[in-house]
């Protein structure tokens, strides 16, 4: 096969901060993408989500990934995050499946109301000048495929691009991701760039699902645990990766200022439990630091886990 196409850190709630993002694009993602950001609080200047649009001066395309049910105050949110100059484009988020974001009529609840999506669309590239893309599934459920009209919605609302999670809302985050379809959409777009997202974890599912035609590939989960993964490449030494991330987090953590009671260290942390196990996962002792991963509370803590696999 020949040369795939670009290989993107999708955005996920809770993960894609700065330090992943750094993470990653040193081994190879051409693209990354904030965590899911509240319009409705950057509209309001809440410290949480402005926090969230952080970034480090290293990373070189990283695009803020919004979500909300308003045309108007995504428009508003889009317009206050190119004024920070940090961003390559926006990235709204029609595909979301958790309940507490559908609740509020954003994520994939707007794959219910197509009109609204399509409103959304066309008030964000209104209001910016940078490229707006468009991340969502294939429909509500297997019975109700709406990629046709989401692809006309994008192509008439002047989005750059849609990134398909080539399964549908029900699926949530399991079962089969539906290539045909991806292949399908692809060749309907008039034109218009589709990328494709769902459980590509290594080069044969990269190469498979390159073969529908899509413009990139979005990596999600398989990145966590292998941010060389975009390289194609095993993680090699999980103590240099595990150190390396916990230095970013450090330097991200102390740009926190008054969204978080905790010290740099301790909100560090808090947050790279989540990360640290992964690294080591398969390796004798990892089940042990699993267990105890709550036991965790200082960086010296860490570093003396992370030292503990170097035989």
């Amino acid at each position: 096969m020949g040369a795939l196409p670009p290989l993107f850190l999708a955005p996920m709630a809770e993960f894609t901060s700065p330090p992943m993002r750094v993470l990653c694009e040193e081994r190879g993602a051409a693209r990354t993408f904030t965590e899911m950001v509240n319009a409705e609080g950057v509209c309001r200047g809440q410290p949480k989500s402005l926090f969230l649009l952080e970034t480090f001066p290293e990373e070189r395309n990283v695009w803020a990934h919004l979500y909300g049910p308003d045309p108007a105050r995504l428009a508003e949110a889009a317009r206050r995050v190119e004024a920070l100059g940090r961003f390559k484009g926006i990235d709204l988020n029609a595909g979301c499946p958790v309940p507490r974001i559908t609740a509020q009529g954003a994520g994939a609840a707007l794959l219910r109301d197509l009109p609204r999506l399509g409103r959304a669309v066309e008030a964000v590239a209104k209001a910016v000048r940078l490229p707006v893309t468009v991340k969502t599934r294939l429909g509500p459920h297997p019975g109700a495929p709406v990629w046709r009209e989401v692809l006309r919605l994008a192509r008439e609302g002047g989005a750059a691009a849609v990134a398909f999670h080539a399964r549908y809302t029900s699926q949530g985050h399991a079962g089969e991701v539906h290539l045909g379809v991806l292949r399908e959409a692809v060749a309907e777009a008039g034109g218009l760039p589709v990328y494709g997202n769902g459980s590509v974890a290594d080069r044969a599912g990269a190469e498979a699902m390159a073969a529908t035609g899509v413009g990139a590939i979005l990596v999600a989960r398989a990145a966590l645990a292998n941010p060389c993964v975009f390289s194609l490449a095993p993680l090699g030494d999980p103590c240099a990766v595990a150190e390396r991330h916990l230095a970013l987090e450090l330097r991200y953590r102390a740009l926190a200022g008054g969204v978080s009671r905790l010290g740099a260290g301790e909100a560090a942390v808090l947050t790279f439990r989540k990360h640290l196990f992964r690294y080591f996962k398969g390796l004798p002792g990892a089940n042990a630091l699993r267990g105890r991963l709550m036991e965790l509370r200082t960086v010296e803590d860490v570093r003396a886990a992370i030292a503990a696999f170097r035989g």
